[in-house]
Formats: structure tokens, sequence, C-alpha cells
């Protein structure tokens, strides 16, 4: 099996149109995926951890000061590995259909594979314990437009009816929150499997960036894919108000 290739960046930053995209041009990221591209037994994966030490995904704190400890990152690290090897398909989004089981069969022989799931910018230290040579693909967005659609989902739930998520409906919160999770993905910059990519980028020039970033994880694309994966790259001024940019 190939060493996977892992999508980060804050919420709101561009993450699943960029996913979708890389899985367009054959990057595999699992079949029982939501709307966003995400698997989400791994994000209960995340969620269940990160309540273990009284953190959470947007009050993650108590979790990052966990991890830059030894035993911390120990812990964490055993989490990941046990529960990964146990289910391995359910959490990363298989089914255990003949699809499924095609796609899994495929890992086995080599395919390029990975996920996307923004928590795994907080935990990518622990899975690069488990993956040691898994390339970073970071994808980072301009913080206040990151943060403003991060409140903005805030409000429209909350006027929905959902509970407040912590202090997501306070900007400034916002804010502080994308530059916690950009200054956790930048960390991993040393690493020569790590590439930075500025959504804006791709969506001012989709089939440069694109390739360039398929090209960098290893995949085998045809001029078509490039193409039908840009089309779904929503323009800047479009995306700030209305697109996907998860």
């Amino acid at each position: 099996m190939r060493p996977p290739v892992l999508i980060i960046g804050a919420h709101r930053s561009g993450t699943s149109a960029t996913a979708h995209a890389l899985q367009i041009m054959g990057l595999q990221i699992g079949q029982r995926l939501d709307s966003h591209y995400e698997s989400k037994e791994l994000q209960k994966l995340h969620d269940d951890y990160l309540h273990e030490v009284g953190a959470s995904w947007h009050d993650p704190g108590t979790f990052l000061d966990s991890i830059r400890t030894e035993e911390g990152m120990r812990q964490c690290v055993e989490y990941l590995q046990e529960n990964a090897g146990r289910d391995f398909a359910n959490i990363f989004g298989y089914r255990k259909n003949p699809l499924g089981l095609w796609k899994l069969l495929r890992l086995k022989v080599g395919a390029a594979w990975g996920w996307k799931e923004p928590r795994t910018t907080l935990f990518a230290p622990a899975w690069l314990q488990i993956f040691p040579q898994s390339e970073i693909i970071h994808v980072v967005r301009d913080p206040m437009a990151a943060a403003l659609s991060l409140q903005r989902r805030e409000l429209k739930f909350q006027s929905a009816g959902d509970p407040a998520t912590g202090s997501l409906a306070d900007l400034e919160y916002c804010l502080r929150l994308v530059r916690t999770y950009v200054a956790a993905g930048e960390r991993l910059s040393r690493r020569d499997q790590y590439v930075r990519v500025r959504f804006e980028e791709i969506q001012a020039d989709p089939v440069s960036l694109l390739a360039q970033t398929a090209t960098f994880c290893g995949l085998k694309f045809s001029s078509s894919q490039v193409e039908r994966a840009a089309e779904t790259i929503r323009p800047s001024a479009q995306a700030n108000h209305s697109g996907r940019t998860d």
C-alpha cells in the first residue's frame, strides 16, 4: 500500500473543492463520504479523541498542548493506530460491497489514496507516525475570508434552530481559529513531502494549479481529467458568496 495523501487546512478554506478535483484526477479518497468529501467515521474518530482530552475541533487548545508532549503524542498515535487498524474500511469511508471491496483491493496494489478531513490538520503529527511517508497538501485561504465563511455558516445553523457551536458566532474567534489551523499545518512545512497551495490561486488558474498538485501526489491523469476537475472550481468572487469552500 502506498503512503496516503493528507489534504489538510482550516475549515472553509477550499479543502473540499480541492479534494473533489483531485478525486476526479485519480486520487482515491473513499466511497461513503458526506457532501464535503469526508468520512463521518473519520470525523468521529478525531472528535472522540478531542473530547477525551477536553478539546473540540473548534477549541483545540488542550489537544495541541497534549500532542506536543511525548506522552500525549504516544497516546494519540496508539489511539489512531488501534482504531484505524481494527476498522480501516469503515474509518476511511469504504463500503463492504463489491465496489468498496474493489477499491480496497486497489489500495493493496498501489493505487494513490488519501483523505480530506480538516481535523487531520491538528492530528497530522500523529498520523505521520503511522504513515511517515505521507504527502501533505496544505490548502490555505485568506484567513478573514475563511473566518467570515465559518461565521456565516454558524449563524445560518443557529437561525435554523441548531445549538451554538462554541464561539463560532464571533468573527474574531473564527479568525483566531483559522490561524490556529494554518499554524498547525505550517509546522509540517519542513517535510519534503509537503506542498502549500493557496485556494485563491487554484481559483485563478485551476488547470495549472491542479495539475501541479496532482503531479506532487504522483497521480497519472489525462488532459480531459484536468479539464473536468477545473470545471468544478468556482471563480473567487462566486465562491466567496455561494460556492463550496470547506
